[in-house]
């Protein structure tokens, strides 16, 4: 049966959504000589934490979240690895295709000096994630952290398990990983799954407790919030994106109960519907969108109307993806059946 769904998931999802879309729109002025942040987009850091950081921490603890509402009560291994390669894969390969080809006809052939089998890591939809650890290849469309999560997939169904009959061992575990990957840290620290784990398995408890946010938790996130802003304390960048995010999504998990205008609810819903189109295609629409444009000769304003501009695009073409999408899925299911 088909479980109800929760608005304060649909509204976490909704902000890292378009978080994660308003950072790699500021990201091109990050990547300008000389860079010109004041042309960001309500600026590059939320409480000191870098926008992007904050957009992934939501998305990691989301992510456990939401696995864990749908499996919380029962994990068949093979409905849930089938609804895992639905859920990605397609839709991925379809957005891909697109961008594959458009690019191959502007620059009239393939990148050069990328060996062909690299494609490979395209069609497992780890390109992004290979790349951020030097591994050039046909990469386009998605996110690092598509490739990530994927990784992460076959594992979920043992952390359900031991979040289930041992949560305090699990989180304590995590923790302890966590901590030594910060001790020693690395290059890649970041990006790599011991890293964002305790914020995933933050996500599968906070579902497994079936507890409410209350306003003292709220508060208690908000002072941390504060206090991480005021204070000219040095603290390591991810560390500080661990228990930001999470303040920020206990924060907005508790404004959830009190956001009940239907509207807006419908709109959470709509950008939840196609977030992850939304994901597969807004960073190539930003490049597309904004290479008309003379960046140092752009005005704040008009970078908020670029901004606006951007956004209308990404959401038709993520639209788009998806009603093509479901119907060449549904195409091929009624083909498969006869």
């Amino acid at each position: 049966m088909k479980k109800e769904r929760l608005f304060y998931l649909d509204f976490v999802r909704a902000a890292a959504t378009l978080l994660i879309v308003l950072t790699h729109y500021n990201a091109l002025f990050l990547y300008t000589n000389p860079q010109m942040p004041e042309k960001s987009v309500l600026g590059l850091t939320f409480s000191r934490v870098y926008i992007g950081d904050l957009g992934v921490s939501l998305f990691l603890i989301i992510s456990g979240a939401s696995l864990m509402y749908v499996y919380k009560e029962t994990c068949d291994l093979r409905i849930y690895f089938k609804k895992r390669f639905w859920g990605i894969y397609p839709m991925f390969w379809l957005g891909y295709a697109v961008f594959f080809f458009y690019n191959f006809y502007q620059n009239q052939g393939l990148t050069p000096g990328i060996p062909k089998y690299r494609i490979i890591y395209s069609i497992l939809g780890l390109d992004m994630y290979a790349q951020a650890f030097g591994q050039v290849n046909f990469a386009i469309v998605g996110e690092w952290f598509l490739g990530m999560i994927i990784l992460f997939y076959p594992f979920f169904p043992l952390f359900r398990k031991w979040a289930l009959s041992h949560p305090v061992s699990l989180a304590a575990a995590s923790a302890v990983l966590y901590a030594a990957f910060l001790i020693w840290p690395n290059p890649h620290n970041s990006i790599i799954l011991p890293v964002l784990l305790p914020r995933i398995i933050f996500g599968m408890l906070f579902i497994q407790s079936g507890k409410k946010v209350r306003w003292s938790a709220a508060l208690i996130s908000a002072g941390i919030i504060v206090l991480n802003f005021i204070l000219p304390i040095q603290i390591d960048s991810t560390l500080q994106a661990t228990y930001i995010g999470i303040a920020v999504f206990l924060i907005l998990v508790w404004l959830a109960d009190f956001l009940r205008w239907i509207p807006f609810r419908r709109i959470c819903g709509w950008i939840c519907k196609y977030s992850y189109a939304i994901f597969i295609v807004h960073h190539t629409i930003i490049f597309l969108v904004t290479a008309k444009f003379d960046l140092y000769s752009l005005t704040r304003f008009n970078s908020y109307l670029l901004f606006l501009c951007c956004c209308c695009v990404i959401f038709v073409a993520a639209y788009l993806l998806q009603k093509v999408h479901d119907r060449a899925v549904a195409i091929f299911r009624v083909n498969k059946k006869e």
